[in-house]
């Protein structure tokens, strides 16, 4: 497993710990995440920088959101709109194109 599939796994799961508010301490969180103290810091701080608003709270012994976010890292399918559909061809007008050249050349 390359390192940044890794690092990804390892930001879901802390981002489901957060919403649940049930990261623990950050002792408990490496744990149980099986990874250093350090690396732990390493990939929160990555997660920081994508702009999530991470802060451990004493009261809750939990890391937190200090706002309502949602993390997603991967490829999705989108639905074309109408436009963009009328844009694709699926090659056909290449195809067309291609056709039409080899009958002039074929005529001369």
């Amino acid at each position: 497993m390359s390192k940044l599939t890794k690092t990804i796994q390892l930001m879901e799961r802390i981002d489901c710990l957060i919403k649940r508010k049930a990261t623990g301490t950050p002792n408990e969180l490496a744990e149980r995440l099986q990874i250093s103290k350090a690396s732990l810091h390493r990939v929160l701080d990555v997660m920081k920088e994508f702009g999530a608003p991470i802060e451990y709270s004493v009261l809750s012994q939990s890391y937190i959101y200090t706002s309502q976010v949602s993390f997603y890292c991967g490829f999705y399918t989108k639905e074309l709109q109408e436009n963009d559909l009328l844009k694709v061809s699926g090659g056909y007008t290449l195809l067309t194109n291609l056709s039409e050249i080899n009958l002039v050349s074929l005529k001369k």
